[in-house]
């Protein structure tokens, strides 16, 4: 399924497919879609659960997640966000969008403690993570001398995936 650039779409960007793999979604979230790019890039391919405690370290402040997208100077920007401790680079701490990161994976877990009872939902990985544009609310602020400027809204679309891989899963013996 292909995405309209610049539109906000419905329903799950990938194919579901996979015997242990749950998902989870959440729509119209108010916060910067940069910052939640940026964190989806940097927990894709996690464990849930390391997942977690990383954002949970992230709004302690304690780890930052690394700016890496427009990270070159000149025509174009840069990311704007100073370098890190150790050797990440530029990063930053984005607070709002970690904590609802930290819903969308509780529920996604939660979603894989209801339909498999003997998994554990912990030791899931994060095999797909997307930030979408949701919908735009327009407004107009008015100005001076009876003009006025646009005023627009951005939300976000967030989902996620995980799967489990376990031993006896993939094993073909001939």
């Amino acid at each position: 399924m292909s995405r309209r650039a610049g539109k906000p779409q419905s329903g799950y960007t990938q194919l579901l497919e996979g015997s242990n793999l749950v998902t989870a979604r959440a729509v119209n979230i108010d916060c910067h879609h940069k910052h939640c790019y940026h964190i989806a890039k940097a927990i894709r391919g996690m464990n849930a659960a390391d997942a977690v405690g990383y954002l949970e370290d992230v709004i302690a402040k304690k780890r930052a997640i690394p700016y890496t997208r427009r990270s070159r100077r000149g025509r174009g920007g840069n990311t704007m966000a100073g370098h890190r401790k150790g050797k990440m680079g530029p990063g930053k701490y984005p607070n709002k969008a970690s904590k609802e990161f930290i819903k969308l994976i509780n529920s996604a877990m939660d979603n894989a403690r209801q339909r498999f009872d003997t998994l554990d939902a912990e030791d899931m990985t994060i095999t797909h993570v997307a930030a979408h544009r949701g919908q735009v609310a327009t407004n107009w602020r008015p100005r001076a001398q009876g003009r006025a400027t646009p005023s627009n809204h951005y939300q976000v679309n967030l989902e996620v995936f995980l799967e489990h891989y376990g031993a006896g899963e993939g094993e073909d013996v001939f």
